[in-house]
C-alpha cells in the first residue's frame, strides 16, 4: 500500500511539471495537470493531501481555480500552494484572502519547496486529527448528556453545547451568556461553596469539582457535577480561559439521600434512629465543652403498651407511637432532637442548657414535666379512644469524662425507676455525674 502523502501540481507549463516531478517523485506521489479544470476532476476522483497550484494559467488562473476548490465541500480544507514568479504584496494578499496555505516563488529551491511541503502537510494533519478528536469529545458529551462550558475571561463569556442548555431546560439563546448568568443560577445555599472553590481553581493549578444545584427554567433545581480547569493563563499567570463539563447527578442525589434517610431515620415514625441518636449526642459534647454549657437526656417508655399491641393489634400500636412522636416534637425547641430506639422507646435529648448545673437540670425538668402532661392527653386511634402514659427517665450531660454509654445507661436507669415508682412520672439520674 503506497503510504506517500499524495499532490496535485497545476501548471501549464510542462518545464514546471517535469522539474516538481524529478523534485518530488520520490517523497511524495505527485499527480500532475495542465489546467485548472483538469486539476479539478482529477481531485474530486481522488482527493489529494496538497495541492500546488501555478497563479498564471491561459484561461482559468490560479485565484479561480482555488475558488472552485475552496468551494467543494470535500476539497474545501486540502492546503493550498500557490506557485507564482509574482513577488508583489498584492498578489499574496489576493491569494491569502481565498484562504491558501503558502506562496512559494519561481524559479523553485527544491529543498525549500520540501521543507514548505512537509510543513503544511504536518499542521493539516494535525488539524484534521484535533478536528477528528473535538468531533469524537463532542460525540461522547452528547451521547453522555454531558453539557460542557467554555468560559473567557477576555470577554467575561461562556460558551456552551447544547446539552448544556437541555440540563437547565433553556433555550439555544443560552449558548453563550455573561458568566454572572452561570451564578445567578446557582442555589443561593450552595453559591459560597461554588465561589469558594472556583476561586481556588482559578488561582492555583488544580481541577474545580463541585456538586451543586442549578436552578432549571422551570424553576426547580437541578444537582449537576460540575468539573472543570484552567486551560490558558496570560503571561503574567492571569487565568485566561477555563473549561469543563455537567453533569445531572438528580437521580443520584435522591437514591443517596434515600439511603440516608433509610439509614439515619426510623421507617415508621420519621424520628432519627439510635445510630443517628448516637451521632449527635456526640457532637453535642464537643458543643457543651466548647461552650461551657449542659445537654440532657430523656429516655420514656409507653407503659403498657404491649398490652395495646395484644388488645387491638399492632396496627393500632403503630397509630399510637406516630402520635407520641408528632407530640414530642412540638415539646421541644428545633435545635432538640427526638429519637426512636425501636418498641415504644423514645429519646429526647435538649442542646445548650446554661449552667450552673442547678439551672440546667431544672430546664430539663419543665420540659420533662411538659411532655408528660402532653403524652398524658387522650388519643384516638381510628375509631379507638384510648389513654396512655409515659415513663421517663432524665440525665444531664457535659462534654467532660462522660462517656456515650455512661450517657445512654444513666437516662435508662432512670426510665426504670419511673417505672417502679409506679409509672406516668419522671425521674432523674445524679446531675451531677
Amino acid at each position: 500500500m503506497n503510504s506517500k502523502p499524495r499532490i496535485l501540481a497545476i501548471d501549464d507549463t510542462p518545464t514546471n511539471l517535469y522539474t516538481l516531478g524529478m523534485a518530488l517523485a520520490g517523497e511524495f506521489d505527485l499527480q500532475i495537470a495542465s489546467s485548472g479544470p483538469e486539476g479539478l476532476v482529477m481531485a474530486r476522483e481522488s482527493p489529494p493531501d496538497l495541492i500546488l497550484l501555478d497563479v498564471m494559467m491561459p484561461g482559468m488562473d490560479g485565484f479561480e481555480t482555488c475558488r472552485r476548490f475552496k468551494a467543494e465541500p470535500a476539497l474545501a480544507t486540502t492546503p493550498i500552494l500557490f506557485v507564482t514568479a509574482l513577488s508583489d504584496l498584492e498578489s499574496e494578499l489576493s491569494g491569502l484572502s481565498l484562504g491558501v496555505a503558502d506562496y512559494i516563488i519561481k524559479p523553485f529551491k527544491v529543498e525549500l519547496v520540501k521543507l514548505r511541503i512537509r510543513n503544511i502537510l504536518s499542521i493539516s494533519r494535525l488539524s484534521q486529527e484535533l478536528k477528528a478528536s473535538e468531533e469524537c469529545l463532542r460525540y461522547v458529551m452528547e451521547a453522555t448528556g454531558e453539557g460542557v462550558w467554555d468560559w473567557r475571561m477576555s470577554d467575561s463569556a461562556v460558551h456552551h453545547n447544547a446539552s448544556w442548555c437541555r440540563i437547565l431546560g433553556l433555550d439555544m439563546s443560552f449558548l453563550t451568556h455573561p458568566v454572572d448568568t452561570f451564578m445567578d443560577l446557582i442555589h443561593p445555599d450552595d453559591r459560597a461553596g461554588v465561589q469558594r472553590v472556583l476561586g481556588a481553581c482559578l488561582a492555583g493549578d488544580g481541577v474545580y469539582a463541585s456538586e451543586h444545584r442549578l436552578r432549571h427554567s422551570c424553576g426547580h433545581y437541578v444537582w449537576v457535577a460540575d468539573r472543570g480547569r484552567v486551560v490558558e493563563r496570560t503571561a503574567t499567570g492571569e487565568p485566561a480561559r477555563m473549561v469543563g463539563s455537567i453533569a445531572n447527578i438528580t437521580e443520584r442525589k435522591r437514591h443517596e439521600a434515600e439511603i440516608h434517610h433509610l439509614a439515619y431515620f426510623d421507617v415508621l415514625t420519621e424520628l432519627p434512629n439510635r445510630r443517628l441518636l448516637i451521632e449527635r449526642l456526640q457532637q453535642a459534647q464537643l458543643r457543651n465543652q466548647r461552650n461551657k454549657q449542659f445537654g440532657a437526656l430523656m429516655f420514656l417508655d409507653m407503659d403498657r403498651f404491649k398490652q395495646l399491641n395484644d388488645t387491638h393489634g399492632h396496627a393500632k400500636g403503630d397509630e399510637l407511637l406516630i402520635e407520641v412522636a408528632s407530640r414530642l416534637r412540638g415539646c421541644v425547641r428545633e435545635q432538640d432532637t427526638v429519637a426512636r430506639l425501636g418498641g415504644d422507646e423514645f429519646v429526647v435529648m435538649l442542646e445548650n442548657l446554661a449552667g450552673p448545673v442547678d439551672d440546667a437540670i431544672g430546664n430539663a425538668r419543665k420540659v420533662g414535666t411538659k411532655i408528660l402532661e402532653t403524652l398524658n392527653r387522650p388519643y384516638r386511634l381510628g375509631d379507638l379512644p384510648y389513654a396512655s402514659t409515659p415513663s421517663i427517665g432524665l440525665t444531664l450531660f457535659s462534654g467532660k469524662d462522660d462517656s456515650i454509654d455512661g450517657i445512654l445507661k444513666r437516662a435508662d436507669v432512670a426510665m426504670y425507676a419511673a417505672k417502679s415508682a409506679g409509672r406516668n412520672t419522671l425521674r432523674e439520674a445524679d446531675p451531677g455525674r
